[in-house]
């Protein structure tokens, strides 16, 4: 039982650090931004702190290295790639919704991320990850297509994506996670047919 407590306590302290730093670099680079800073605006003890993370940096690694993992499991639901040989494109709708049920459930991380203070080297990982499996899947779905056209469209497609996620970010997220997902699906498949009435 002692042991759930300081669990919970110890997750509600890393949130609280967490949120506080999407704040401030909301407002300024990482290297702006001192322990003490962060620590009396969230009402953490410097101590507690030190607990957990080295340094800023260090929290920030941890956070990003935690984003990665998850994003990892996310694009492990990848669709069946078998359905893509018999020519039969299954749906990708699943996937998008977990991708944009978790940007919703993180949005203040993102929107620091993807942001002018953002760490551009994290968000060309996340990018690099997400080629590796777009790859895969595309190259099971469409044998005969060669690695170039790949690469043209998944620079389409990842910009377009960067695009809808901080557009959506920006506009408060009005649209739900599974609205925005069947937005990002139907435009993946039908380009400006999307704009069509059904």
């Amino acid at each position: 039982m002692e042991r759930k407590k300081t669990d919970r306590r110890v997750r509600k302290t890393k949130h609280q650090l967490r949120q506080g730093l999407a704040k401030l670099m909301l407002e300024k680079s990482i290297k702006e931004i001192t322990v003490k800073e962060l620590t009396q605006l969230v009402d953490v003890n410097r101590g507690t702190f030190y607990l957990h993370y080295k340094d800023i940096y260090d929290m920030v690694d941890q956070l990003e290295n935690e984003i990665m993992t998850e994003f990892r499991a996310l694009l492990e639901t990848v669709p069946d790639q078998e359905a893509g040989r018999q020519h039969q494109l299954p749906s990708i709708l699943p996937l998008f919704t977990s991708i944009y049920t978790y940007l919703a459930e993180n949005a203040d991380l993102c929107a620091v991320f993807l942001g002018e203070n953002g760490d551009i080297a994290f968000v060309e990982k996340i990018k690099g990850l997400v080629r590796d499996s777009c790859f895969r899947t595309w190259a099971a779905w469409y044998p005969d297509v060669e690695p170039q056209r790949f690469e043209w469209f998944y620079a389409f497609v990842v910009g377009g994506h960067i695009g809808l996620i901080q557009n959506w970010l920006s506009t408060g997220m009005k649209e739900s996670p599974e609205e925005i997902a069947a937005l990002a699906e139907d435009m993946a498949f039908r380009g400006a047919g999307c704009l069509q009435k059904p």
